[in-house]
């Protein structure tokens, strides 16, 4: 019996059925065997399950091998639509959103009809032919956006590779500095320290304007929203703190995290925050309301570090088990998970263009990996310690990473390194770009923050 026959079987049909038996007989099955009339935990709630989920893939089979079974014209329906591949997309993103996703596998598959080059709307389909368990589908559309997907640009620059010059040494915490970050804007620079204290400074000077206390152990990560009115905070003692950046003030305090905060992330349009920590779990905030979101993502072990996309619409997790997890938001799905660290993932990066990955481990190296994909493409191995951190400059053309008391500054494209910026007496935490990436800080264990610029 060939395939197209076992899904007519399913069906309770004969091959050759027209395209209206096939829609009817999949509405009365679906009817019949949906779920949610059957009590839960019951057998026969799972037998339903099972039942709906053949019924689905053999529909959607037949309709792909049929394509004039679906909707109805748009003319009786409720709405129209304009017929481009635009709209049908967003359609199909709208109705992904809501469950709905054999009506959305339907709107992204006519989005491909019309616009045949359609990345989006490949990788979109083969997200949601995956929540539907229709694995085959789902891996030869996700392969064929990677494909369409467009080619990163090699940048070969070999000019001021090694004119970046300390030209400010920030002194002022009184024990180690873990994170730093750069406002939107470039005018004020925030570092956190296991004195318990936030400082913030004026990046052009580097007079020290204000010192935050309100942490009672020490603060790992520091973070500045898009809009530049927020400072947030992640901390040992198990809170993350958002402070008005403009005078200091402690707005709110966020609590949900059962042991130390270890890293925190803004979505890119300021909205919402991740946040991560060792126990295994990360959370997310509504940033304007403070409110904990009901988002589930990640089954890695201890998280050391979260980041958003450019886009906002997946989340990257490096863990302790040696992995990246990657996780789409609005589907609440695992798309990737990484593999090719031999030791704890310390830090991970988008570039800004939202084609790369990188990635820093214990095992020394620095991975890159093409967004898409599961595989990496290059590995950076100049390093004699382990990887603190991996960051993207915002023009994406440079990657600076930590070995020692040392910055590494690499072009991505290439794997070649531009120089190495010496100046910390012990091992370096963390780096910022400012926005126009001509100014770098660093912070260390000496407890100093140096600024570098790009002469």
């Amino acid at each position: 019996m060939s395939q197209a026959e076992t899904y007519y079987k399913i069906l309770g049909l004969k091959p050759g059925a027209t395209a209206a038996e096939v829609k009817h007989a999949y509405r009365t099955l679906a009817k019949t065997w949906h779920p949610d009339l059957f009590p839960d935990r019951s057998q026969l709630k799972q037998q339903a399950e099972e039942e709906i989920k053949k019924i689905n893939e053999a529909y959607q089979q037949l309709k792909w091998q049929q394509p004039h079974i679906g909707r109805v014209a748009a003319a009786t329906e409720t709405y129209s639509y304009i017929a481009c591949a635009e709209t049908y997309f967003k359609r199909g993103m709208e109705n992904a959103r809501r469950g709905r996703y054999i009506v959305a596998i339907e709107d992204f598959t006519q989005a491909i009809r019309l616009q045949p080059n359609f990345a989006a709307a490949y990788k979109y389909r083969g997200l949601a032919c995956s929540r539907l368990g229709y694995q085959h589908r789902a891996d030869s559309d996700l392969k064929i956006a990677s494909e369409l997907e467009p080619k990163p640009k090699t940048h070969l620059k070999t000019n001021k590779a090694s004119s970046w010059k300390c030209t400010n040494t920030l002194i002022g915490h009184t024990n180690w500095v873990f994170a730093v970050a750069i406002s939107p804007g470039g005018q004020t620079l925030v570092s956190g320290s296991a004195d318990t204290t936030i400082k913030i400074w004026d990046l052009a000077t580097g007079k020290l304007l204000k010192t935050l206390i309100g942490h009672t152990a020490w603060v790992r990560s520091v973070a500045i929203t898009p809009d530049r009115q927020w400072l947030i905070s992640g901390s040992d003692d198990r809170t993350i703190k958002i402070w008005r950046l403009a005078t200091g003030e402690l707005v709110r305090t966020l609590i949900g995290h059962s042991d130390p905060v270890w890293s925190i992330a803004i979505a890119p349009d300021g909205t919402k925050l991740a946040s991560s920590g060792k126990n295994k779990t990360i959370l997310f905030w509504d940033l304007v309301t403070g409110q904990r979101l009901d988002t589930r993502v990640g089954q890695a072990d201890s998280a050391y570090s979260v980041t958003f996309s450019p886009d906002g619409q997946t989340l990257a997790i490096g863990s302790c088990n040696k992995t990246i997890e990657i996780w789409h938001l609005g589907m609440e799905q695992l798309l990737h998970v990484l593999k090719g660290h031999s030791s704890w993932v310390n830090s991970i990066s988008y570039s800004p263009d939202g084609q790369f990955l990188a990635s820093a481990s214990y095992d020394k190296m620095i991975k890159l990996w093409r967004c898409g994909t599961a595989k990496p493409f290059s590995a950076l191995t100049w390093h004699h310690s382990y990887v603190g951190f991996v960051v993207f400059s915002p023009d994406g053309q440079t990657l600076a990473s930590r070995g020692d008391n040392t910055i590494k500054l690499w072009y991505p494209s290439t794997g070649k390194q531009l120089c190495s910026l010496k100046g910390h007496s012990d091992w370096v935490n963390g780096v910022a770009f400012n926005p126009q990436g001509n100014v770098l800080a660093s912070c260390s264990r000496d407890m100093t923050i140096k600024i570098w610029q790009l002469e």
